[in-house]
């Protein structure tokens, strides 16, 4: 009677090419994940970017309108700016509060204050509909009866 006896490098010829196949859909899924995850971190960038942006474009705004004394008339308006491409609207200066300045004698008349205003800006992107509001508080010394 003749016995078979297997030979173990015939047993494993097929192994190798599953753990092979194996090892190919590891990869592929780490692969997959790691353009996810790339994809996903300049998603947020480009977000945190268009963010720093609109911030520096209300900031401007502000800017703009504490600079010129005509927005602190008796009848401050809402303004309106284009700024880097965005739609900045400041609202009317409020003043929030008005205290005497310090150092000046009360007898000349004519003491300035120190007013407290309040800005709103709000920021809009036309192209993806984000937007930013944002409030900014200024002290200017002024003359007495600027702050209504």
């Amino acid at each position: 009677m003749r016995t078979f006896r297997m030979n173990p490098a015939h047993s494993q010829r097929g192994a190798t090419l599953i753990v092979s196949l194996i090892m190919m859909v590891v990869m592929t899924l780490f692969a997959v994940s790691a353009i996810n995850l790339s994809s996903m971190n300049l998603k947020i960038v480009g977000n945190m970017q268009a963010q720093r942006l609109m911030e520096m474009a209300a900031q401007d705004a502000i800017e703009r309108m504490v600079s010129t004394p005509a927005y602190f008339s008796l009848t401050p308006t809402t303004q309106n700016f284009t700024i880097s491409g965005l739609n900045v609207s400041v609202s009317a200066p409020a003043c929030v509060r008005s205290t005497a300045a310090t150092g000046y004698s009360a007898t000349s008349g004519i003491s300035p204050q120190d007013n407290d205003w309040e800005f709103v800006a709000a920021v809009t992107d036309g192209l993806s509909g984000a937007g930013l509001r944002l409030h900014q508080g200024v002290r200017i010394r002024m003359l007495a009866g600027n702050c209504p």
